[in-house]
């Protein structure tokens, strides 16, 4: 599999499928990365954290609420007990089989990502002792170079970079006085909480690749918004609907 940094000029745009495809199945499921990688977007995004048997799944909340409609905390059941939940929130519930809608293990996000070739874009969630476990599976897969290891906690990308100096690390809603560490770091991207575009400061994406780190911002929803981020200069760009045949002229 082609490493992600050679990827980024030969795809423009570069879509990442946030949380996997979500206008079609739920968020973080088997079903929503299938969609994704099906529909040719070029890196599948996920939120990894550990559950309560120091397993590895997919899930943006540690809360079960506001998915499954449940009580209780990832962190705090197995794998399997989490296995025999099924969303109650989400578009397409009734597309799939509940296999396809259970919380994906991460081995089972990686093994979508391989079939298709597409790029694991990996948020880390929780404590950063999940980072090792994470990096430790991208190393035996052999796709430390292919993925992204991302975090909103710096320390996550931190610690990534101390223990992996091959995987890009991407720092989530960053802060301007971190840009240093991170260009020292290398093999590094970063994104500033900037919804709207209007509010971008003149000069930032220039600023950024002046020292060597890639930038996007959030979200790229429509063809407008994704030709505008193009026309910033932004390196990728993560969303929640767009695919690559809605860009076409």
């Amino acid at each position: 599999m082609t490493d992600f940094l050679s990827r980024l000029p030969e795809c423009r745009p570069f879509l990442i499928a946030h949380r996997g495809c979500t206008a079609l199945a739920p968020e973080n499921t088997r079903a929503s990365f299938l969609c994704a990688a099906r529909l040719g977007l070029h890196a599948i995004e996920t939120d990894v954290r550990f559950a309560g048997d120091g397993s590895l799944v997919c899930s943006h909340d540690d809360s079960l609420r506001r998915m499954f409609g449940a009580e209780g905390n990832v962190s705090a059941m197995t794998a399997g007990e989490l296995r025999a939940l099924v969303p109650s929130a989400g578009n397409g519930l009734s597309r799939w089989p509940r296999e396809w809608l259970r919380i994906p293990t991460f081995g089972e996000y990686l093994d979508i990502c391989e079939q298709f070739d597409r790029v694991p874009f990996i948020e880390t969630k929780g404590d950063d002792a999940v980072v090792a476990p994470v990096l430790a599976e991208l190393r035996r897969r052999g796709l430390s170079r292919v993925a992204v290891l991302s975090a909103i906690d710096i320390d996550h990308i931190r610690e990534a970079r101390r223990l992996d100096r091959d995987i890009f690390v991407h720092h989530i809603f960053s802060r301007p006085e971190l840009l240093d560490e991170l260009a020292a770091m290398g093999s590094a991207g970063l994104s500033y909480d900037y919804p709207d575009l209007d509010a971008v400061p003149e000069g930032l994406v220039e600023r950024v690749h002046a020292k060597g780190v890639k930038i996007c911002l959030r979200a790229g929803d429509t063809p407008e918004a994704v030709a505008r981020m193009l026309a910033l200069g932004l390196d990728y760009i993560p969303t929640n609907c767009m695919i690559p045949c809605d860009l076409q002229p």
